[in-house]
């Protein structure tokens, strides 16, 4: 008798990410059964789910039944969740009270190590994200036609070691540069108004660069780049958009390349190592 397919959990925030990691696990044979942060998420996945539900971040322990009772036993995170709604009004559940009293901050690593600890504790074991998108990681180098112009390289060097360590101070992942200055760096906002503001303070030819943390965990902290990102990077009149490589996912590459190219953006992978 043939062996079942494993079922594994997806705790699914906004954008594409989700989508993403729903569609390589069942190419991979996978049933995934989703646990929808939002309504209109659970109706973007529902097609391809085994089983799926709308449960608020705010009610962890109802996550964690639904889990167990389908048969759950590994999880992962993909998606955005919006951090601005931990400073607004919601019904939290005595458990994610705790978590929260528990944590020393609300900083995004923080938050996220107590979200991992309270899964682990309740039987479930956070899988890595690399593990199902691995193939969305940044290569090294041009990711289109266009390079950066050797005048671009100063800001691309400078911007790479701003953005880490923004990211290292848990303040954001983004920053925003212009002639060997930071003119914006993310911090509640997210990415993309980051950018916007970034790019109208700085006005034409900026660069733009995204990070990962130094000590990463790839269970829930891969940043992430897609056709919004270049969206915003388009629209300020950015020249440049750097992510690092091997340590970023970028949705939809292809269509970030012609884009990219077609807008007269150069965008690159880089490890800080050679020439971006």
């Amino acid at each position: 008798m043939a062996e079942s397919p494993e079922r594994i959990g997806l705790i699914a925030g906004s954008g594409a990410l989700a989508g993403e990691f729903l569609s390589s696990a069942r190419g991979r044979g996978c049933e995934v059964a989703v646990a929808a942060l939002s309504e209109s998420v659970r109706r973007e996945l529902e097609p391809g789910a085994s089983a799926i539900a709308y449960l608020p971040p705010s009610q962890p322990k109802k996550i964690i039944r639904f889990f167990h009772s389908a048969g759950v036993e590994r999880v992962a995170f993909a998606g955005k969740v919006e951090k601005r709604l931990l400073f607004q009004t919601l019904r939290f559940d005595l458990d994610a009270l705790r978590f929260i009293q528990r944590a020393r901050n609300l900083a995004d690593v923080t938050i996220m190590d107590e979200v991992v600890r309270y899964a682990e504790e309740n039987g479930l074991r956070v899988l890595p994200q690399t593990e199902y998108l691995g193939h969305l990681l940044a290569p090294e180098g041009p990711i289109g036609r266009r390079r950066l112009k050797e005048a671009q390289r100063k800001d691309a060097a400078y911007a790479i070691r701003m953005a880490r360590e923004i990211a290292r101070l848990d303040i954001g992942q983004t920053v925003v540069v212009r002639k060997g200055a930071v003119v914006a760096v993310e911090a509640v906002e997210g990415t993309d108004e980051a950018i916007r503001r970034g790019c109208r303070l700085a006005g034409k030819g900026a660069l733009v660069c995204k990070a990962a943390r130094p000590k990463q965990d790839l269970r829930y902290d891969i940043p992430v780049v897609g056709p919004g990102t270049l969206d915003a990077v388009r629209e300020g009149g950015a020249s440049a958009l750097l992510v690092e490589a091997g340590r970023t996912f970028l949705l939809e590459r292809e269509r970030l390349a012609r884009e990219a190219d077609a807008a007269g953006v150069a965008l690159a992978g880089w490890s800080g190592e050679g020439e971006p």
